[in-house]
C-alpha cells in the first residue's frame, strides 16, 4: 500500500511538472508574440497621435513633428494609403490660411508627385534638425502672435549630398497652438 501511495504521489508530481512546463512554454510564446505585435512602426506612432489632445506644445515641437512626417513621406516603405493619412496629420499642423491655399486633394496630389520625383531621383532625407529653442523668434504681427523657426534638412541624391534650410512662420491660434502659416527656402541664418 505504501508503494502505491508513493507511486501515486510521484505520478501526480510528474504530471504537475509536465502541465506546469507546458503552461510556461505556451505563455512564453504568447509573450514573444505580444512583443512583436506590440512594437509600433514610426508611421503608426505618428498616425496614432491625437492632434487635438496632444498637439505639440511649442513652435519648435510643431516643426519637429512636421519633420517626422516629411521623413515618412519619402520612406520607400510608406504605402500610398499611409501617405494620405500622414497628409491628414500634417494638415492638422497648418494654419487655416495655409489650408485654404492647399485643399486636401491638391495637397495629397502634390505630396505624391514630390514622393515620385524623390524616388525616381533616388533622393532621401537623411536627417532633419530644428533650431534651438533660444533661436526661435517670437513677434507680434497685426495682432497675431507669430513664431519663426529654422529647420535643416540633409538630403542624399544618389551619392551626392546637400543641405537645405527652410524657414517656417507659425501663427498662434485661439487654443494657444502654433500652426504653420508659411514656409520658404532659406540659408543657415534664416535669410
Amino acid at each position: 500500500m505504501r508503494n502505491v501511495i508513493r507511486i501515486g504521489i510521484v505520478v501526480i508530481v510528474c504530471a504537475s511538472l509536465v502541465v506546469g512546463y507546458y503552461f510556461y512554454l505556451s505563455r512564453r510564446v504568447t509573450s514573444a508574440d505580444d512583443v512583436l505585435v506590440g512594437e509600433q512602426s514610426e508611421v503608426d506612432k505618428v498616425l496614432e497621435r491625437d492632434m487635438i489632445l496632444n498637439y505639440p506644445l511649442t513652435p519648435r515641437e510643431t516643426i519637429k513633428f512636421y519633420n517626422r512626417i516629411l521623413k515618412l513621406y519619402y520612406d520607400p516603405n510608406t504605402t500610398d494609403e499611409q501617405v494620405e493619412k500622414l497628409c491628414d496629420q500634417a494638415m492638422m499642423l497648418f494654419d487655416p490660411a495655409l489650408l485654404q491655399q492647399n485643399p486636401r486633394d491638391v495637397y495629397v496630389a502634390n505630396v505624391k508627385a514630390e514622393i515620385k520625383d524623390f524616388r525616381e531621383r533616388k533622393k532621401r532625407i537623411v536627417t532633419t534638425d530644428v533650431c534651438d529653442t533660444s533661436d526661435v523668434i517670437y513677434k507680434k504681427m497685426n495682432g497675431d502672435d507669430m513664431a519663426y523657426v529654422l529647420a535643416y534638412y540633409f538630403i542624399s541624391e544618389g551619392s551626392d549630398y546637400q543641405a537645405t534650410y527652410q524657414k517656417y512662420a507659425l501663427r498662434k491660434d485661439d487654443f494657444g497652438n502654433y500652426k504653420i502659416l508659411a514656409f520658404q527656402l532659406s540659408d543657415e541664418n534664416g535669410d
